[in-house]
């Protein structure tokens, strides 16, 4: 292998040393550009740029990819806890735009480094081989980078071939990139990564089967679409979507950065006994260059045990409700003003708090205290208030938000008014979890809240026109 083609590898591969002859003349492209397709997204959106954090949804090549010069990983923190990515509408951001700066990362990486090797379509080799005993399952074994046309350069990566049997022309590769620049700072691409012929023997039960990314960027406008799709082994999605606009004609400290996120469930994220509705979670967050932005979720039918004491059985109830979740935050990721409103609710069971003779302290109340502390009327948990199946549980969950009770974030803060509050009060959610609106159709300000999103969809269709990007209108990719 050429000294070229060792670059590009080292920074896909982990560490993996791979000897190489010396570098022949000729390499490159005339396609080759210097341009970036990053986001450059502030922290406050991804959780902050990391050489040490574990990403599993991007696996060993986001660990590992560096670029040469500002030492940057491609990996991202993501929301503060992992556990937890919907506690409110900025963590689930963060879940979600951490992956995306991920990947556009990525791709970036892989267009830089395209510029250093043959663009002649010739499948060649890495230092990888699959009947080596150093061979590294997650790791490619050969590549190769083709000029489609005068503008267009596609690169593949495949993974699990012996050098005595390479892949060939027309063979699927498990990971394609393409991307088409047809005049200056305009770039058109599409990723798509098929991981489960990606080191199946360690694929967990939550990793995504599926990835496409859609990137196109104009002097005035970054955009980035991906949907990550799960086989039916996830324990609560089909897939997800997200979308990130960066406006760079916009004020720096008005609304740079848009983003948009729709979550196909299939289960609760909790299970419950007594619980069977899916629930739809979709988001809109808002940015300026440095981070100072502001999100807003929409929940429905989501599943809320409330433990007031884990240890002396004391279990408030389970709940199915929709809530409106705000969240203002600043540029060093802390909170500005967090307002949780919830819409509707039902009680479904498991209540078994004792009606009085609790105590404060230790934290144990009974019923009774608990009516008084959240400014609840005194039969509110008899008759015919919160205490039967299916009652409306809307003033107790609202004040469980207010108050903070039993674990649950507390709303606090006030509304800043400013450039914010304009965005999200006029929020548009997108409409489906693949990437099916015409061009230069807006995004439905709501999806249904009843009906499931896309279920069973698993291919793209168009979202806007791609000139001379051939092929993938779907998942599968050209040969």
């Amino acid at each position: 292998m050429n000294k070229s083609s060792k670059r590009l590898i080292a920074f896909l591969l982990a560490g993996l040393l791979v000897a190489c002859g010396s570098s022949p003349s000729g390499g490159g492209s005339a396609v080759a550009e210097d341009f970036s397709v990053k986001m450059e997204l502030p922290d406050s959106l991804t959780g902050g740029n990391t050489n040490n954090a574990s990403r599993r949804i991007a696996g060993k090549i986001a660990e590992v990819a560096e670029r040469d010069a500002s030492n940057e990983s491609c990996s991202y923190l993501g929301p503060e806890n992992e556990d937890d990515p919907f506690r409110n509408g900025y963590e689930t951001s963060r879940f979600m735009i951490s992956i995306m700066a991920t990947w556009t990362c990525i791709a970036d990486l892989l267009i830089d480094l395209s510029n250093a090797v043959p663009h002649d379509g010739i499948i060649l080799e890495t230092g990888n081989d699959s009947l080596s005993p150093a061979y590294q399952a997650d790791e490619p074994t050969h590549f190769s980078v083709i000029d489609e046309t005068g503008t267009q350069v596609t690169l593949r990566l495949y993974y699990g071939y012996p050098r005595s049997a390479p892949p060939h022309a027309g063979t699927a590769a498990q990971f394609y990139i393409s991307w088409n620049k047809t005049a200056e700072e305009f770039i058109q691409g599409r990723m798509i990564i098929d991981a489960r012929a990606i080191d199946a023997a360690d694929r967990k039960d939550d990793d995504p089967d599926m990835m496409r990314m859609d990137f196109d960027f104009t002097p005035q406008q970054r955009q980035a679409d991906m949907y990550l799709r799960f086989d039916n082994n996830n324990p609560w999605a089909n897939g997800f979507r997200i979308q990130v606009i960066r406006d760079d004609t916009a004020n720096p400290l008005g609304r740079v950065f848009t983003a948009r996120g729709l979550i196909d469930m299939n289960a609760q994220f909790l299970p419950l006994p007594g619980i069977g509705e899916i629930p739809q979670i979709q988001f809109f967050t808002v940015s300026d260059l440095l981070g100072n932005g502001a999100a807003i979720e929409e929940i429905q039918d989501l599943a809320l045990p409330l433990i007031v004491n884990i240890f002396q059985n004391n279990h408030l109830g389970r709940y199915l409700f929709t809530k409106r979740d705000i969240y203002f935050f600043e540029d060093d990721q802390d909170w500005e003003y967090i307002n949780k409103t919830v819409t509707g609710s039902q009680y479904r069971g498991a209540r078994n708090t004792v009606a009085s003779g609790g105590s404060w302290l230790p934290f144990n109340p009974s019923l009774d205290m608990i009516s008084a502390a959240l400014a609840l009327d005194s039969d509110y948990f008899i008759g015919n208030k919160c205490a039967q199946l299916n009652d409306d549980c809307n003033q107790l969950l609202n004040e469980v938000f207010v108050d903070g009770f039993a674990d649950q974030e507390k709303n606090q803060g006030s509304d800043p008014m400013d450039w914010r509050s304009t965005a999200l009060a006029a929020a548009t959610y997108l409409d489906s979890v693949t990437p099916t609106a015409a061009a230069g159709t807006a995004p439905s300000s709501k999806a249904s809240a009843r009906h499931p999103i896309n279920r069973g969809q698993t291919t793209f269709r168009k979202t806007w026109s791609v000139p001379q990007l051939q092929g993938q209108d779907c998942f599968t990719a050209p040969g």
